[in-house]
């Protein structure tokens, strides 16, 4: 099988709608909603889709982040993961840095934002 360089993964310029930051926990409910929005011409990050097998987690997550327009971060009943609590640092670092919205999401079953994310309040929620 060939070896894929770095471009060839993701090309830099490739720009996307929306960064969905999850708990890997709330993966089906996070990809049905990916699917809603794409069928709605919306293209989202979706790391599943975005991150070819062999590749840093951490090292393309911080290649991607630049090349959103937004970002969600999707809350679900067992709260943020480990890697989704750093993707949340440096997603509101970013979208504070260069006006992008941040869209807070509560999944079903979530009524409030957990006490280590009380920033998020400033953020109209969905």
């Amino acid at each position: 099988m060939p070896e894929m360089s770095d471009t060839e993964s993701q090309p830099e310029s490739e720009k996307f709608d929306v960064f969905l930051a999850h708990n890997s926990a709330d993966k089906p409910e996070v990809r049905a909603i990916a699917n809603q929005l794409k069928a709605r011409e919306i293209k989202v990050w979706l790391d599943e889709e975005q991150i070819p097998p062999g590749r840093s987690f951490q090292d393309e997550i911080q290649k991607a982040i630049p090349l959103v327009q937004s970002a969600a971060i999707f809350i679900g009943l067992k709260g943020l993961g480990k890697w989704q609590t750093m993707e949340v640092r440096s997603l509101t670092r970013m979208c504070v840095e260069k006006h992008i919205p941040l869209i807070p999401v509560l999944l079903p079953g979530v009524s409030q934002f957990p006490e280590k994310l009380v920033f998020l309040k400033e953020y109209i929620r969905v």
